[in-house]
């Protein structure tokens, strides 16, 4: 699914070189679920554009979902991570005059779906994560956990090869972040591939497998039985 080698990525100014990756070699295979970690500086949010086709890289070669993105123009580029790649952010990034349904629609008629098709998607995204019978509400009439899963929806209704996600939790108390976190399991146990950069430990060890990476480069890679610190939750509507 995701297949980078040797990837580097510098920073340039007139006075100093930055090396926010070096020669970082990840692979993920179709539905893994994959935690990255590491301090703040450490290229984790570099990775992530990376992968998400949000910046460029120096040297190397990378493959998503069997296309070598080598040479491809800014058009190419849009085409396919909009087509392969779902998004998922800190900060939701929901339009606040836009209904649940118009947010998650935005994206779409961008792509060019019809009416039918559109609604389709928003429907059964709305349903994946809980939130159908919400759609005429505006983002300000629900929580903090509702509207991540707002924006979860929003990245699923493109139906994306792979799901990249940044802190996702990271604007939540303890409990929405608990019901976030067990979303994103029951839809990668779906099917879905997932990687989620992190800070929290225990979401980390949550998952089966943990990179970690320092100063631009894999400095660990478990794989292991996750650890489940928490008994399952029931997500409200």
């Amino acid at each position: 699914m995701l297949n980078m080698n040797n990837i580097s990525r510098i920073y340039r100014s007139d006075t100093i070189q930055t090396h926010a990756l070096r020669d970082f070699n990840l692979q993920v295979k179709a539905g893994e679920f994959v935690a990255v970690t590491g301090p703040s500086g450490s290229g984790k949010s570099t990775f992530l554009n990376v992968a998400g086709l949000l910046d460029s890289f120096d040297q190397g070669s990378y493959q998503l979902d069997g296309v070598s993105i080598q040479g491809l123009h800014d058009d190419e580029l849009s085409r396919l991570r909009n087509e392969k790649i779902g998004f998922i952010f800190q900060n939701y990034n929901l339009i606040p005059d836009f209904n649940l349904f118009d947010n998650i629609d935005m994206p779409l008629r961008y792509r060019g779906f019809n009416a039918t098709e559109r609604k389709r998607r928003i429907s059964h995204a709305l349903e994946q994560v809980g939130l159908a019978s919400r759609q005429n509400y505006l983002p300000s009439q629900l929580s903090g956990g509702q509207q991540q899963r707002v924006a979860i929806a929003r990245a699923l209704a493109g139906e994306p090869k792979i799901l990249l996600a940044d802190e996702p939790t990271g604007n939540l108390d303890s409990l929405m972040a608990r019901q976030v976190m067990e979303l994103l399991h029951t839809l990668n146990e779906a099917g879905s591939t997932i990687i989620m950069v992190t800070h929290d430990p225990d979401q980390a060890r949550s998952i089966s497998r943990n990179i970690q990476v320092i100063d631009g480069q894999i400095t660990d890679h478990s794989v292991y039985a996750p650890i489940n610190n928490n008994a399952p939750i029931a997500v409200k509507a």
